[in-house]
């Protein structure tokens, strides 16, 4: 069956709305909180302490020039400049070195090697002084706490990157044991199983563990479906012998008995034809054909029962080209037409609708009956099933699953649904 949305997108709407994505978004946030909250305590720290040392260096140096006097020869690691005016620049200086940065004005040596920070003053005799330090070492020790704070930020990233990976991991291997369960529900094969891998890690071990149980289960009803095809098997040659010997008997009970007779011989037959369509699912019959044909041979097969019914089949279908098995396909629908007719009323229609979409086949058979319980339709696909409503008529209970294993054997889905008024059974291919 075609679906609107393609598988890619599918995955990444269930990985999004996954509870291993919704963790990891908040793990994200999380880290990236504590990342900025990291590398603003960093930045605010040490350009705070850088501010708050170099000010007091200064402060106490200008305090002692005017203890003391200016000494021009001073050369040390902490010179200091004396500016006579707005212009001129103090020896050593070059003006293209300068700039501001958070209030000092700060510059380098001729060789580049060593950092200054300083401010200017006004002397009481008019006179400006540039009163700098050296801060190469706190400069170098800021720098560092920026990249401390930088590999912070790359850390928290790998972090986020491996968690995302780790979500990913751990919704695919949840993804591909829920895909095998919801295949397994949706078409009763017990034959699948979960692609396991290696068995490092918890998923792979609980995939193991549950493809034993469904080994386990696989044989279960393999040994109950086993026993009632037995059953089936041994029963039909003495019926078989039983109903020759009714057909020479004389008497008002031999019709009675006849009938009887062949309602049992028709279960079993039903049972075991079931059974080899189910265990196994041989395509030797199948062939290239239209099967709009095969519908077209239904409806005149069930016509005369319909007009004395006084039932209207309508029938809506175009070509539809096919490969499958022509008489296996021919039960299939004269089954579903065969109950349409039982529980259609008198004057009711039945209609027999077939359409192609992209590639896929779909087959509607409506009735206009009363329909069935809403808490009965999962069941009547089932072996021996039948409604309340159905219990007074004639049957088995094993048409529709006969119709369910043929539609499986050619690869398709079979549901039903209740109509406003009637009943729809729904083949898909």
């Amino acid at each position: 069956m075609s679906n609107s949305q393609s598988p890619r997108s599918d995955e990444a709407r269930r990985y999004i709305n996954s509870s291993s994505f919704v963790m990891a978004v908040i793990f994200t946030i999380l880290c990236g909180m504590a990342a900025l909250s990291f590398g603003f305590f960093i930045n605010y720290f040490t350009s705070g302490h850088f501010e708050h040392s170099t000010k007091e260096v200064l402060d106490t140096r200008v305090r002692l020039i005017e203890a003391i006097g200016i000494d021009r020869s001073r050369d040390d690691r902490h010179p200091i400049y004396i500016l006579s005016d707005k212009e001129s620049l103090p020896e050593g200086v070059k003006r293209q070195s300068l700039y501001l940065a958070k209030g000092f004005i700060v510059f380098e040596s001729d060789d580049q090697k060593r950092t200054f920070a300083g401010h200017t003053y006004n002397l009481d005799d008019g006179r400006k002084v540039l009163v700098a330090t050296d801060i190469s070492e706190i400069r170098e020790s800021f720098h560092f706490m920026q990249f401390l704070g930088w590999c912070s930020v790359g850390f928290v990233m790998i972090v986020v990157f491996f968690s995302y990976l780790i979500s990913v991991f751990v919704v695919s291997g949840t993804n591909k044991i829920a895909d095998t369960a919801r295949d397994i529900i949706n078409t009763g094969d017990l034959s699948r199983r979960i692609d396991v891998g290696s068995r490092w890690d918890d998923l792979s071990n609980m995939g193991a563990v549950l493809n034993m149980l469904l080994d386990r289960v696989e044989d279960l009803m393999h040994g109950v479906r086993q026993v009632s095809d037995n059953i089936a098997h041994d029963l039909r040659t003495p019926l078989t012998r039983m109903r020759g010997h009714i057909e020479s008997l004389d008497g008002e009970k031999r019709d009675e008995l006849l009938s009887e007779a062949d309602h049992i011989l028709g279960t079993f037959n039903a049972l075991l034809r079931i059974s080899r369509i189910e265990s196994e699912k041989q395509k030797s019959q199948f062939e290239k054909l239209n099967l709009n044909v095969i519908l077209e041979d239904v409806c005149s097969f069930y016509e005369p029962l319909a007009e004395e019914k006084n039932i209207e089949i309508i029938k809506d279908f175009e070509n539809l080209p096919f490969y499958g098995d022509r008489d296996l396909l021919f039960q299939v629908y004269a089954n579903l037409l065969d109950n349409a007719l039982k529980f259609a009323p008198q004057h009711g229609q039945i209609t027999l609708k077939a359409t192609k979409h992209k590639g896929n086949i779909e087959v509607n058979v409506d009735d206009s009956g009363h329909g069935v319980d809403p808490n009965e339709i999962g069941n009547i696909f089932k072996r021996f099933y039948r409604g309340e409503k159905s219990r007074s008529s004639s049957g088995t209970g094993l048409g529709l699953s006969l119709v369910k294993a043929v539609v499986e054997l050619h690869g398709g889905k079979v549901s039903a649904e209740n109509l406003k008024p009637g009943f729809r059974i729904i083949t898909k291919f």
